[in-house]
């Protein structure tokens, strides 16, 4: 069977319900430097995003209950990307910033330009991480915190290996009277054809996938499906981004698929709770592992599961990214950062409190295979393909400076106007690569 998907007939009325870090523009200024201190004794200030920050609170105070000397301030900002790049402009320039603090794979690059964050490198070379050295991490995560013009540099940690995975909701399948649950060889024409087959046994009743794409945005959704048929997202060699190329145009034409065309209702936005997957109509839908937590509060009584996504072309589409923990140079405090950090990506201590209250995966071979993350109670019962898809996982791709920012900005604005005045997709995408093409040649120059 091929593994181009055929035009579901039967619009589908929702979008995906992704847990992703949010996206945040980027800032800083060219200071470098700070100092180091004593650990005994000593004050961090940790900052974070604040939905992160409640777990956050937790691995603070497990660290103070075993070091009671020693003391870790969370502070929490907005999640707000405007407001988060002013934030972080206003404390570099003062040098005010926070000792650790909350990254992102995408704007790890900025921060690295503008010397907000620390090269980690060297002190893990020197065993500044006790015993975890930077192979024991998986190389594809701890490179996108690699900037571009110096990847010998580490400017970040990764906390989680996040990748997203197939939901689908058993009960859904029988209700409909669909006996065929996704399988580790799905192509994405047998999720189509399997999701307008529970549309039209259900009479509507039952939406059999949630459209693939929220609003374009989501680089984790779209870049594994545009490299599975031939595309790139961002060649680093050209300096160019490809999201309007023929082979780029295929994979949005497939992935707007789902929405319809003709008839029935879609949207733009995943932000609707009743359009997500956790609502408890919808069949399938693709989402991270972070959506676990969240699904097993509202669907109590229902039997569901996760498989890993359907291929293309005998290709991987499970999308993979991470948020970090970086260090600032003008911290005053570093010995104590570090101290911090050892303790926090020790498997035994910060990081076994991280998979039990922050549904972690560690970012580690040795985590992936033997954490705690997967021990839970199911649903789901097949958790364990998280940890496959992080090792496969195509990986947001590294971008010059905020261009990352522009591009989720253009791949929404195109994605909305397909959608929303049916504006051709090739026309759409192509002048959605200029704008990001442009913002690429701005920050380069």
């Amino acid at each position: 069977m091929t593994s181009r998907p055929h035009r579901v007939r039967r619009p589908t009325a929702v979008a995906a319900a992704l847990a992703v870090i949010p996206l945040f523009a980027a800032c800083g200024s060219s200071d470098t430097a700070g100092a180091s201190n004593e650990v005994e004794g000593s004050t961090v200030v940790l900052t974070t995003i604040t939905s992160l920050e409640p777990q956050f609170k937790e691995y603070a105070d497990a660290y103070m209950k075993e070091f009671p000397d020693r003391t870790v301030e969370v502070r929490s900002t907005t999640d707000d990307g405007a407001e988060y790049a002013q934030q972080l402009a206003t404390a570099r320039l003062s040098e005010d910033l926070p000792d650790v603090f909350f990254n992102v794979d995408f704007l790890a690059d900025t921060l690295a330009k503008n010397n907000v964050t620390l090269d980690l490198a060297p002190g893990i070379e020197e065993g500044k991480l006790g015993d975890l050295a930077m192979d024991d991490f998986l190389p594809q995560f701890v490179a996108q915190y690699r900037p571009l013009a110096d990847p010998e540099q580490v400017t970040g940690l990764p906390v989680s290996a996040d990748s997203v995975g197939l939901y689908y909701n058993k009960s859904l399948f029988e209700q409909a009277g669909v006996t065929e649950y996704p399988e580790a060889d799905w192509t994405w024409e047998d999720m189509y054809r399997v999701a307008e087959e529970i549309q039209s046994k259900s009479d509507g009743a039952v939406t059999g996938l949630a459209a693939p794409l929220a609003d374009g945005s989501a680089q984790i959704v779209y870049g594994p499906v545009i490299q599975a048929y031939g595309g790139y997202v961002y060649d680093a060699e050209t300096g160019k981004s490809g999201i309007g190329q023929p082979e780029a145009v295929e994979a949005w034409t497939t992935l707007l698929e789902p929405y319809g065309t003709a008839s029935g209702e879609y949207t733009t936005t995943g932000d609707d709770p009743t359009l997500q997957f956790s609502s408890g109509n919808i069949a399938m839908a693709i989402a991270s592992r972070g959506a676990v937590p969240q699904t097993q509060l509202a669907l109590t009584d229902a039997d569901w599961d996760v498989q890993v996504l359907p291929t293309i072309d005998g290709s991987s589409t499970a999308g993979g990214g991470s948020y970090g923990l970086s260090i600032a140079q003008t911290s005053e405090n570093q010995d104590a950062a570090w101290a911090f950090l050892a303790w926090f990506y020790d498997t035994d201590a910060g990081m076994k409190i991280a998979q039990e209250v922050g549904g972690v995966i560690p970012p580690t071979e040795d985590g992936i295979s033997n954490g705690t993350w997967k021990d839970g109670e199911p649903p789901p019962a097949s958790i364990e393909i998280f940890g496959e898809s992080a090792r496969t996982a195509v990986l947001l791709t590294q971008m010059p400076g905020a261009s990352a920012s522009v591009m989720a900005e253009a791949t929404k604005k195109a994605t909305q106007e397909v959608l929303l005045e049916g504006r051709d997709v090739a026309e759409a995408f192509q002048e959605a690569e200029e704008t990001v093409n442009a913002a690429i040649a701005k920050e380069t120059k």
